[in-house]
């Protein structure tokens, strides 16, 4: 089983997540919402946010933390961010900490926030997010 589940406050990390569901031929799912939780073995988990203040949202850290390490093979990290290059240090460390592996593959693109980065992530941001997720759903064929 493939999932997407992200976490977006300002609707830029949705974007890519909505292009790799999309790509990868499921449903993207935001952290929290009440069909978020994994059930069943997961082969790939495609898993989004953005940095918030530096470091990852609690919701995420929780999300993390429930994961079933018996359950979830591997998972793959796609962000957006003003200012800090990608969420990926920070969600391996947890994930490292939990025994799930991550892939060294990211996809990083930049977000609008305020006047930065206006009309990102855009439709070539788009195309390259869903470019990545075939591409690692293709390793699994």
């Amino acid at each position: 089983m493939i999932a997407v589940r992200f976490l977006s406050k300002s609707g830029n990390t949705e974007k890519l997540a909505r292009a790799i569901a999309e790509a990868a031929g499921v449903q993207a799912v935001s952290i929290g919402a009440a069909e978020s939780a994994l059930s069943g073995e997961t082969d790939l988990l495609f898993l989004g946010s953005a940095v918030y203040a530096f470091g990852l949202d609690e919701t995420v850290k929780a999300f993390i933390q429930g994961l079933d390490p018996a359950k979830v093979k591997r998972v793959a990290v796609f962000s957006t961010t003003a200012v800090v290059k990608s969420v990926y240090p920070h969600i391996k460390k947890l994930l490292d900490a939990r025994g799930i592996p991550l892939l060294e593959k990211e996809f990083h693109c930049r977000g609008e926030f305020k006047i930065l980065h206006q009309g990102r992530p855009n439709a070539a941001d788009l195309e390259r997010a869903g470019a990545f997720a075939r591409e690692l759903t293709g390793e699994l064929a």
